[in-house]
């Protein structure tokens, strides 16, 4: 395994290759390969996924300084050191399913940075600094242990996803809601209480239900028959408008009304008619 590593990045090395897959090769360790001399100048993509490793070398950015993208998906990472900032031209950054907690502010340097993967570790706040990162479109950090997201966020103006399903979160900042470019905005399986109502004249927020009781003051409609609230299951009732007193108003005979009532009773007592 050892001597087929090693003849993987030589080659890589001899060939000036932009693409080194390393994934499922059991490293607990940074290859020393790769770090060696002059390291690999022209490389632009790694990718290390599902393998061993706790830790990122230091001097990462000097011996790779053209990666745009690095892809670490399902490792041991459990720290990132701060001279990850000196990745400038990283654009691609996946760290998901690692051990990760905290995330260091030097990553808000990474101004290129378009896509940031944090899904499935362990992190319970995120750095203001993320709001660096003007370049940023999209975000993943579901299933973590967040409380809140960092205010600063509002500032990545090329957001375009954020996912942040399975936290702890308790509201959506309503800057989130005023950028632009926002048009995927996930935060499933939290404990939201509120919602922002709308993104443009910060007005009450809308409470969520605390049960399943509160329901009651929220119903669905009222039955067309007995007028009672449904709640849950509506029962549909489809008139041919030939059938009303406006089929001679309408030209087209195809048109239908619909009725709801709130039991198959009422459905079946239900009559435009009477």
């Amino acid at each position: 395994m050892a001597s087929e590593l090693h003849e993987t990045i030589f080659t890589a090395k001899q060939e000036r290759h932009k693409n080194l897959f390393l994934n499922y090769r059991n490293l607990n360790i940074f290859p020393v390969e790769l770090l060696k001399d002059e390291g690999l100048q022209f490389l632009e993509r790694l990718y290390m996924k599902r393998n061993s490793l706790t830790t990122l070398p230091e001097n990462l950015a000097q011996k790779l300084p053209n990666l745009i993208e690095l892809y670490l998906h399902s490792n041991n990472i459990a720290i990132i050191p701060q001279a990850i900032g000196n990745l400038v031209k990283l654009q691609s950054l996946d760290l998901s399913d690692n051990a990760l907690q905290v995330i260091c502010p030097e990553i808000g340097r990474l101004r290129s940075l378009r896509h940031l993967r944090l899904a499935n570790n362990q992190l319970k706040f995120l750095p203001q600094e993320l709001g660096d990162l003007k370049e940023l479109e999209t975000l993943d950090v579901s299933m973590n242990l967040l409380r809140t997201l960092p205010e600063r966020l509002a500032q990545c103006l090329s957001l375009q996803c954020l996912t942040a399903d399975r936290n702890r979160l308790h509201c959506i900042p309503r800057q989130l809601c005023l950028l632009p470019d926002l048009n995927e905005l996930s935060m499933a399986a939290n404990c939201l209480t509120s919602l922002p109502l709308d993104s443009q004249k910060f007005l009450s927020p809308f409470l969520l239900p605390n049960s399943l009781l509160d329901l009651l003051q929220c119903p669905l409609g009222h039955c067309h028959r007995c007028s009672q609230p449904m709640f849950t299951i509506v029962y549909p009732k489809l008139f041919p408008l030939r059938e009303t007193a406006l089929a001679g108003v309408h030209r087209r005979t195809t048109v239908s009304f619909v009725a709801y009532c709130c039991s198959s009773q009422c459905l079946q007592m239900f009559d435009l008619q009477s």
